[in-house]
């Protein structure tokens, strides 16, 4: 069997690869970019770290990369010599500037960095506008469950654990991917000035999920299912 970046997302039962019954799809998607630079990447980040599937994935993956997993909760027991995890709050902007000025101070930069954490709207803009710059020249970032542009507010059922608002709406990721000049109310003009310079590419990955695929009890707008999406913006 080919160990391609789907192989380890199964073999780890993460939600990246085509599991039936919760596979998202991304892994085969990934693996056009991921394979060029396989042996090469040597510092990863991912924000989100659930039952720390992903980590192991790119653990085994890459060869000789070094992995730092940050999550809302204490993920301490996935550490190794090669995944060190810490507890940051993507909602809050100073936890996202204190984890920028550790990068710097320690001189890491970022070859993928790849957010499946709160997948709220606001939290992803948030986030890349503080992380973009830590990417090396060339470097990946991955911003997984753009679906979320798309569910709708009701004021009752949440989004992973956030509340829908129409300001999200009218501002989702999926708009501030495709529209330009890059804008946003949750990035700092500096910050979006550095953006418009720096972006090389964007590509999306959009499949409608299916049955058995579990939808829960979110809904989107005008009716539509349920997508998974995903998007590699690449740096200059």
């Amino acid at each position: 069997m080919k160990k391609d970046f789907n192989y380890y997302t199964n073999l780890y039962e993460g939600d990246k690869g085509d599991n039936p019954i919760k596979g998202n799809h991304y892994a085969n998607y990934y693996e056009s970019f991921f394979y060029p630079i396989k042996e090469t990447v040597t510092n990863i980040c991912e924000i989100g770290i659930q039952n720390g599937a992903s980590l192991n994935t790119f653990k085994d993956y890459f060869p000789n990369s070094q992995i730092i997993g940050l999550d809302i909760g204490d993920k301490s027991q996935f550490n190794t010599p090669r995944i060190i995890t810490q507890i940051l709050d993507q909602s809050k902007p100073t936890q996202l500037e204190n984890f920028v000025t550790q990068c710097k101070e320690s001189n890491i930069k970022f070859d993928i960095i790849l957010d499946d954490g709160s997948h709220d709207i606001e939290h992803q803009q948030l986030t890349f506008g503080k992380f973009f710059k830590l990417l090396k020249p060339n470097g990946i970032y991955v911003l997984e469950d753009l679906g979320t542009s798309f569910m709708e507010v009701d004021g009752v059922s949440n989004v992973y654990g956030n509340y829908q608002t129409q300001e999200k709406l009218e501002n989702s990721t999926l708009g501030f991917l495709f529209n330009r000049p890059f804008s946003s109310p949750w990035i700092s003009e500096d910050d979006l000035d550095y953006i418009n310079q720096k972006v090389k590419y964007i590509s999306t990955f959009d499949k409608l999920n299916e049955p058995p695929y579990n939808h829960g009890k979110i809904r989107c707008l005008n009716n539509m299912k349920i997508r998974s999406i995903t998007s590699i913006i690449q740096k200059k």
